[in-house]
């Protein structure tokens, strides 16, 4: 055995020393100079008899996508002269249009290979044959895909929406991701806007299909900025030489075409679209340092509940106001506030916003709800509300107002403040009246005794002790191992709870938290929008009394048990939320 290893070894040596021996050099190689944009070709880097130090890609990197990588290494021995090769094959893109060089690569010995000059046409156009062509080799005589991205406007206002459409051309079987946008500063917000729309066409005489994708961008900063170009990474499908199908030499036929079935292989495709240069103008002067809300339309609409223009000394009022603004982000809404009124004491939520796609463009919306308790009869008026925006398409300010509203209480006033903590009230009990000459039985004072305790007393108390120790331990495990309840369920029967302990606070929070759960809500602010989603005129009643003993003193008569009853017939229906179920309601339909 060591007479044979010795000989191996003496052999590869000889063999080493033989391929040492060789000249040395290094070439490269591409399966084509012509492409057009976002197609693939092959680049191949073969050092023969050389060592290859570690892949530098940083210069190639600058003009074309790398998206594949192999090596393999070849010894061939040939009337006793060896020949090492070692081959480095990349899958590159071209990052744009025109002459791109493929730099010269260097082996450790000093060898330099010759750079090459590939052409890149556009994305659409028709690649020909060269004249030293391989009349076997594929080659591209029309358009296979292309895109490109167009604006609406190229002169906005700074936080002007722009529509952008980005036009995606494809002859068939291109496969990928959404295009992303290659961002690198905070001079943009992007929105994408709605689903892509795909739409058959004719292109120098192909059939093609155009996949459209649209944007809102909102420049943030005024002077000339660069809409960034899209990036969309996909591939195509082909199907691999006949020759490398791996049941051909065991058949002698394609057996996989024969089975109904292919071997596909993915064709990497980098597609890019130009950016395109805007000049953003400033805020117009005549805005006067005032919120900036640049925008196709803004509407102020509210919503009164009860609908009528009289109410009560102490009745719960609830009032809704919508802020729908076109062409804008929600973050873009200013802030509204409900003035103070005399006479009214007044409980606003915490505004909602919800921002959607309408008619190929940005829509926002926010809610403010308010509770109004009326402390006094008498005529009040509630002042209007006004919100400043800019017309981008008039450009000049204007002003959408919601009118002040009269409204009329009648009543007894009152100076207290509403009961909100709705603590069950603790009924004193009245002195017994007895008949003449009847007088109440006399209750004698306990005496305090001295306490005997025996051994067999102190035996139990120990025992005791030691299983209440037992149990509270078992019970404190329990707690921490057990997982918190969320969802449904759990909403569910805290409203119970709640409504059995005539916690009225803790049993309004539990309705909206088990309303938000039933509905797929993120949120619901309080009863009103619940009551919109239930629908349901017994609970609407029930949810009524609730708010009286919630916002007001007056003594409102309220069963537990028949609420109970109410809410589980409710609570057993089965219903998801529908396309109605909107922050917006029918007032902007």
């Amino acid at each position: 055995m060591k007479k044979i290893i010795a000989l191996l070894s003496f052999v590869l040596a000889l063999n080493m020393t033989n391929v040492q021996a060789q000249t040395t050099s290094i070439s490269t190689s591409v399966d084509k100079t012509q492409v057009p944009l976002g197609q693939s070709l092959n680049l191949e880097i073969n050092y023969s008899n050389s060592q290859p130090p570690q892949a530098d890609l940083t210069e190639l990197r600058q003009d074309f996508d790398v998206v594949g990588v192999m090596e393999s290494t070849n010894i061939n021995i040939i009337n006793g002269q060896h020949n090492m090769e070692y081959v480095r094959k990349f899958k590159i893109i071209p990052k744009r249009e025109g002459d791109l060089t493929i730099p010269a690569f260097t082996d450790k010995q000093g060898n330099k290979s010759a750079p090459i000059t590939i052409k890149v046409l556009a994305a659409d156009a028709v690649v020909s044959a060269p004249a030293n062509a391989n009349a076997s080799a594929p080659v591209q005589n029309e358009p296979q895909f292309s895109m490109r991205g167009r604006i609406n406007n190229n002169n906005p206002y700074v936080q002007q929406e722009i529509i952008y459409t980005l036009s995606l051309l494809d002859s068939g079987g291109l496969q990928g991701r959404e295009p992303v946008f290659e961002l690198n500063n905070k001079d943009w917000v992007i929105r994408s806007i709605g689903t892509p729309d795909i739409n058959p066409l004719v292109v120098k005489g192909k059939k093609m299909r155009e996949i459209t994708f649209k944007y809102a961008m909102f420049p943030q900063r005024s002077g000339k900025l660069t809409v960034p170009a899209a990036r969309f990474e996909g591939y195509t499908l082909s199907r691999p030489k006949k020759r490398i199908d791996p049941f051909a030499d065991l058949f002698g036929d394609d057996l996989s075409a024969t089975l109904g079935f292919t071997f596909a292989e993915q064709n990497p495709v980098i597609l890019r679209s130009k950016p395109i240069e805007v000049d953003v103008k400033p805020i117009p002067a005549a805005n006067n340092g005032n919120w900036w809300l640049p925008a196709q339309d803004v509407m102020l609409a509210d919503k009164w509940e009860p609908d009528t223009t009289q109410f009560k000394v102490g009745e719960a009022i609830h009032r809704t106001v919508y802020l729908k603004a076109d062409g804008v982000l929600d973050n873009q809404l200013p802030e509204l506030q409900f003035a103070p009124v005399n006479g009214i004491k007044q409980y606003p939520e915490k505004p909602a916003t919800e921002m959607s796609a309408d008619k190929g463009r940005v829509v926002s919306i926010m809610k403010l709800s308010n509770v109004y308790i009326p402390s006094q009869a008498g005529k009040i008026t509630i002042p209007e509300m006004k919100v400043n925006w800019f017309d981008i398409n008039e450009q000049k300010i204007k002003t959408a107002t919601l009118p002040a509203k009269e409204i009329n209480i009648i009543g007894t006033s009152v100076a207290t403040e509403p009961n909100i903590s709705a603590a069950p009230e603790t009924i004193a009990k009245e002195p017994q009246v007895l008949p003449q000459g009847i007088e109440a039985p006399t209750v004698p004072t306990p005496v305090a005794s001295e306490p005997k305790i025996s051994d067999l007393h102190l035996l139990l108390i120990a025992l005791g002790a030691f299983v209440l120790g037992i149990l509270l331990t078992v019970l404190l495990m329990r707690k921490t191992s057990a997982p918190k309840e969320h969802g449904l369920k759990h909403w569910h029967k805290q409203v119970i709870a709640h409504a059995k302990n005539r916690d009225f606070r803790g049993l309004r929070d539990a309705l909206l938290n088990w309303g938000a759960d039933k509905f797929n809500c993120a949120k619901l602010n309080n009863f009103s929008e619940l009551k919109d989603l239930v629908k349901d005129k017994a609970f609407t009643e029930e949810l009524d009394k609730l708010n009286a003993l919630l916002y007001t003193e007056n003594n409102v008569e309220w069963d537990a048990k028949e609420f109970i009853k109410i809410f589980e017939a409710v609570a057993a229906k089965s219903r998801k939320k529908g396309k109605d179920d909107k922050l917006l309601p029918n007032l902007y339909q």
